[in-house]
């Protein structure tokens, strides 16, 4: 492997390729004919001697050689990228994308303030926002984004992972206003017998105060409380609420907003069914711990919402 052969504009694309896995939508990000991310594409396989990517139905796979590199090629572009941002770093003209993920609630909860700042300070930078279920720092560890909004814990074995405390996490009970409950005072015993939707985002299967009605005796592994409902995210769970008697705890955000649906309403949860609040942080990986975009966007965070920044 010669790196004399190397061109950086086909690396860049590359990586654009290994995001996107596809060539139309790689073609669209970079505002080029797919033509030519086609031949780039070909160039990278002779490159590294290996397809790369392998044609699917919608797209492409990654092969195992190009899994593995990926992480690699994110860190070089990545430290390219902080290279000339040391050189040029002009707010009124930096036209970097930032890549956040997160869940919908805390999309909604805190990028507004963030995006309208950035909208006067950085008018040209591009802000990216994906929600797409999944595990929480998989796109983070892997370069697919700079920062991560979760109350989620990273894993234990990842030691290069930073964390901004955003905010403490309080939680409503979401029902529908003709809920048989609704206005009536809610304790644990009424609520054992109630439906439940459940946003099961990393494949859990109870919900988060299910082991309350365990402690208080109200449900057991034979008489389980009642979840009905399985979501892979919140974006059905107005419409779900409004139209049933299925009720769901959320985060306080969410919850009053989804309330702009008259039909809903939210409940304060029991005091015997509280459980220790945890709290948002804003995450990053070490490669873009330096990087001057990066070092900008959390200082947005911390005049927003007044944090501290921790190691994970």
């Amino acid at each position: 492997m010669n790196l004399a052969q190397i061109d950086l504009n086909l690396l860049y694309v590359l990586k654009h390729l290994l995001e996107e896995k596809h060539v139309s939508n790689t073609a669209l990000a970079l505002n080029m004919s797919q033509s030519s991310v086609s031949r780039s594409l070909q160039k990278m396989r002779v490159f590294f001697d290996d397809e790369l990517l392998v044609r699917k139905q919608y797209g492409y796979e990654l092969t195992s050689k190009a899994e593995s590199i990926k992480p690699d090629i994110m860190t070089v572009i990545a430290s390219l990228e902080k290279l000339a941002h040391k050189q040029s770093f002009d707010l009124a003209t930096m036209s970097s994308e930032v890549r956040f993920y997160g869940l919908q609630p805390q999309f909604n909860c805190f990028m507004p303030k963030v995006i309208a700042k950035v909208r006067k300070l950085a008018p040209n930078m591009v802000v990216s926002l994906d929600s797409t279920p999944k595990r929480h720092f998989e796109a983070l560890i892997a370069g697919d984004v700079h920062f991560a909004l979760s109350a989620h814990e990273p894993p234990t074995s990842e030691q290069n992972i930073y964390r901004m405390k955003v905010a403490n996490r309080t939680f409503k009970l979401l029902m529908n206003k003709q809920h048989p409950l609704a206005d009536q005072p809610l304790t644990a015993e009424k609520l054992a017998s109630c439906d439940f939707g459940q946003i099961s985002l990393q494949g859990e299967k109870k919900l988060p105060f299910d082991h309350k009605f365990q402690e208080l005796g109200l449900t057991c592994n034979k008489n389980p409380l009642s979840v009905p409902v399985l979501l892979s995210n919140f974006s059905s769970v107005p419409s779900i609420a409004a139209e049933t008697d299925i009720i769901f705890y959320l985060p306080t955000p969410f919850a009053e907003t989804a309330c702009q649906d008259a039909r809903l309403i939210t409940r304060d949860v029991p005091d015997e069914l509280q459980i220790g609040f945890g709290c948002v942080y804003l995450y990053w990986h070490k490669r873009f711990h330096d990087d001057p975009m990066c070092i900008w966007m959390r200082s947005l965070f911390k005049e927003l919402y007044n944090s501290e920044k921790t190691l994970a």
